[in-house]
């Protein structure tokens, strides 16, 4: 009691230890009673107490700390205008991009996501090193945005609420703050080299003291403006590392120039050794070109992922029945009538109504040449209108459109880590702890082989601080992956998942559906035995039904008022969609219930259902029952898919087991594997015989790809190493899938395939470079081969290299053409 009573009445922070003056905030952390001046020390009490905060507490004994300032813009943002531009709800959760503006190495997002994800009510926390941004999922009634902005910004990061327009421009001036530091410490590199030629000199022929002193007395002016200016990232970084009690890239950096820097100063107080003041502005000037090469790829993929949002029209015009009218784009919804002029983009997913237009669908697939689109043919968000005005239904709301959705999926897709990204930041992380071991031993070794020479010593220590920083390993996978995502999103194909790029490196099979992916997906029928009394129960039933096979039966029954007429009357109470097989209805007519089966033969062989002999015929059979009785078929031939001949000559140069699987008929199956060239296909299967056919090909070793549109393909999709659909594919379909091709030119798959192993290619080699540089740099700073302005240089040369050869993946993948 009486403990808790001295809690209340404590006039200290339990932070910082300063005076409670103007606030006075209570708390229990960890179930026992606290006391802060501000919010902000309550913050960074609570981060520390979860990562074990009596140490730090224990070696700050009695130290006075600055408070913790919040800023203002935190408590701005709770309001509801705020969220609905930056959050957006899904289902139990919500979901924010937050700008990190100074993230700078892996090392930055590591400590990032570890304090986040610890914070109750944040479900999930990623961050993308290419762009700096944080996905942050989190429970919107236990924490809110104000909260996780100071969870940020009190660890020593500069957390912005992300939006298209006000990101480019705050990329825009990191990159001009960049260009002025390495201005700052050019300026001060070419004066100090100027005194530095007069010193050596002095050095060799000798040189008066007054003069000598003088000259570092002006070098040490000019060498402070690049120690705090240009180097000010390097020490903000270094700061935060002792706060959190953790090892970093810029705390070995900042470490050995600071050492370079006071020894200096040393000197010029004390007339007693030489000087290193060039080596401190010339370390900053190598290394921050180094910086700003990496942050111009970073703001590169940025821009180039807001690119793919930006290119939709602010505003629509909208045909209603009492005229146009001009709205903004994020207002259209489903069945909006839209006008879009020539050379204007397609604002939402939409359905001709027009008679016709062509469209340039080259940003979203790739391909150059205008599309005829025809009355009731879809078209894509994005598209170019080339010719005639445009009238079109939106067939989606602005915000589910596929150029939406797209930007989206690639945003999570750069979030997300494959295996290799996080062995090798965990390596680093270890590897920083090594070298800062290294380094100390070094310097207690030199100094007494030295005989107590204090300037060799700190030299020899400050080129291992600076040679060793293992940033181009840090930067080694994520860059090669954000071309990689860049050049494949330039191509039509979006990888939902980063790791699957070492799976499309390695595979040797693929498994082809047939519907809708090798074929369009657009059948015509052929044969009808179906009596006209039972044509309105079909169409009624299919209406409801998202297949390809269903809709070209509606289309083929729609023209038919006297179908349509009679099928309005009529009432459907159940319908059950069966994978593979067809569906399941019950239906009303009148007072009187009936029960009907339309789809293939397992179907009704697995409902008992007898059969006569059904027609034979190249196409796909559908079969339909009535309360258990045969009462005829629709025979659909599809089309093969324009491009699939050139796809499948192209994919076997580069996978050798390709195969069709699909719940078709022998005949329908043979009939397309035989125009394609593929000699290996099965037929009549259902969704677990797909299954087991890939799970039986990855027994023998096989790096399985299924690519698929349907629904029942979505449990060879899971099974599968690698899953490819389309954006016209079921939405079960793409969300199991690993691939999506954002239209159905499938030569978009070839390009993923080299641009994937070109990509494993180009990892492995950044991991070599980084350790090669590592293993043989390391050594000659330990046996003071090297000074510490050739540490810097070369340890921006690495990051370079790793870089150069990150964004080289665009003109080193094979160049192939689709035959016609």
């Amino acid at each position: 009691m009486n403990e808790t009573i001295s809690d209340l009445t404590k006039t200290e922070c339990d932070h910082c230890g300063n005076p409670i003056r103007l606030v006075r905030i209570e708390a229990k952390v960890g179930n026992e009673p606290k006391v802060f001046c501000c919010e902000g020390c309550e913050t960074v009490y609570s981060i520390i107490n979860s990562l074990g905060g009596s140490y730090y507490y224990n070696l700050k004994g009695n130290t006075k700390l600055d408070p913790v300032n919040i800023d203002e813009s935190d408590l701005d943002v709770e309001n509801e205008l705020v969220y609905e531009k930056f959050v957006r709800n899904s289902g139990d959760h919500s979901e924010v991009s937050i700008q990190i503006t100074n993230i700078h190495c892996s090392a930055c997002v590591w400590i990032n996501e570890k304090v986040l994800n610890e914070e109750e009510g944040i479900l999930s926390a990623q961050i993308n090193f290419a762009s700096g941004r944080a996905r942050v999922r989190f429970d919107r009634s236990k924490i809110k945005i104000s909260r996780i902005l100071s969870l940020i910004r009190a660890i020593g990061y500069k957390p912005i609420l992300f939006s298209p327009t006000e990101g480019t421009l705050e990329k825009t001036k990191q990159l001009k703050t960049l260009l002025l530091r390495i201005g700052v410490a050019g300026f001060c590199f070419g004066n100090i080299m100027i005194l530095s030629v007069a010193l050596y000199s002095g050095y060799f022929t000798g040189i008066d003291l007054e003069i000598k002193r003088l000259f570092h007395y002006a070098s040490w002016v000019f060498a402070t403006p690049a120690y705090l200016y240009s180097g000010y990232p390097f020490m903000s970084g270094f700061l935060t590392s002792v706060r959190r009690r953790t090892l970093s890239m810029d705390f070995l950096l900042f470490l050995g120039i600071s050492m370079a820097y006071f020894y200096s100063v040393y000197v010029t107080l004390t007339d007693v050794g030489e000087v290193y003041f060039d080596s401190v502005a010339m370390i900053y000037f190598f290394i921050l070109i180094g910086k700003y090469f990496e942050e111009k790829a970073r703001v590169f993929a940025s821009d180039k992922l807001e690119s793919i949002l930006c290119k939709l029209p602010e505003t629509s015009l909208r045909v209603k029945d009492s005229g146009e009218e001009t709205i903004p784009s994020s207002e259209i919804k489903i069945g909006d009538k839209i006008r879009v002029a020539p050379g204007k983009r397609i604002p939402i997913d939409a359905i001709l109504v027009s008679e016709q237009t062509y469209v340039d669908e080259s940003f979203l697939t790739g391909e150059s040449l205008p599309i005829r689109k025809k009355q009731g043919d879809s078209i894509l968000a994005g598209s170019l209108t080339m010719d005639n005005p445009a009238l079109i239904v939106a067939g989606s709301d602005y915000h589910a459109s596929t150029l939406s959705s797209l930007k989206l999926r690639l945003e999570e897709a750069l979030h997300l880590k494959p295996k290799l990204q996080i062995l090798t930041e965990r390596i680093a992380s270890y590897f920083i702890s090594v070298v800062f071991g290294l380094a100390f031993l070094c310097f207690f070794v030199w100094y007494f082989v030295s005989g107590g020479n204090l300037e060799q010593s700190l030299v020899t220590t400050i080129s291992v601080l600076i040679v060793a920083c293992p940033c181009a390993l840090g930067i080694s996978v994520p860059t090669a992956l954000v071309t990689n995502h860049i050049l494949n999103a330039d191509k039509g194909v979006l990888l939902k998942n980063p790791s699957v790029v070492e799976a499309l490196a390695k595979a040797n099979t693929i498994f082809l559906d047939k519907t809708g992916t090798l074929t369009e997906g657009k059948f015509l029928v052929r044969q009808v035995s179906v009596s006209d009394d039972h044509l309105p129960l079909v169409y009624r039933i299919e209406k409801e039904v998202n297949h390809p096979l269903a809709k070209s039966l509606v289309k083929y029954l729609e023209p038919l008022s006297s179908v349509t007429k009679r099928a309005n009357s009529i009432q459907l109470l159940h319908l059950e969609n069966i994978p593979g097989r067809g569906v399941k209805a019950e239906l009303k007519i009148d007072s009187k219930t009936i029960s009907v089966l339309i789809g293939n033969k397992s179907l009704l062989e697995k409902e008992h259902v007898p059969m006569e002999k059904i027609p034979e015929g190249e196409g796909s059979l559908i079969l339909l029952a009535v309360n258990g009785t045969y009462m005829g078929s629709f025979l659909l031939a599809d089309e093969i898919r324009p491009g699939a001949r050139s796809f499948v000559s192209l994919l076997k140069h580069f996978v050798p087991n390709i195969s069709i699987l699909s719940g078709d008929r022998y005949a329908a199956v043979k009939y397309i594997a035989e125009s394609l060239g593929i000699e290996k296909y099965s037929s009549d299967l259902s969704p677990e015989d797909k299954r087991n056919l890939i799970t039986t090909s990855q027994e023998k070793g096989n790096v399985v790809i299924m690519v698929g549109d349907g629904i029942n393909d979505s449990l060879s999709l899971a099974q599968a190493n690698v899953s490819i659909s389309h954006t016209e594919a079921e939405d079960l379909s793409l969300e199991k899938s690993d691939v999506v091709l954002t239209s159905g030119n499938l030569n978009g798959l070839v390009h993923s395939l080299l641009s994937a192993k070109k990509t494993r290619e180009v990892i492995l080699q950044n991991i070599i470079i980084s350790f090669c540089y590592n293993s043989i740099m390391l050594p000659l700073a330990m046996f003071g081969l090297m000074l510490p302005v050739i540490c810097a240089v070369f340890m921006a040369c690495s990051s370079l290299t790793v870089l150069l050869n990150s964004l080289s993946i665009r003109f080193r993948i094979p160049q192939w053409k689709p035959s016609t």
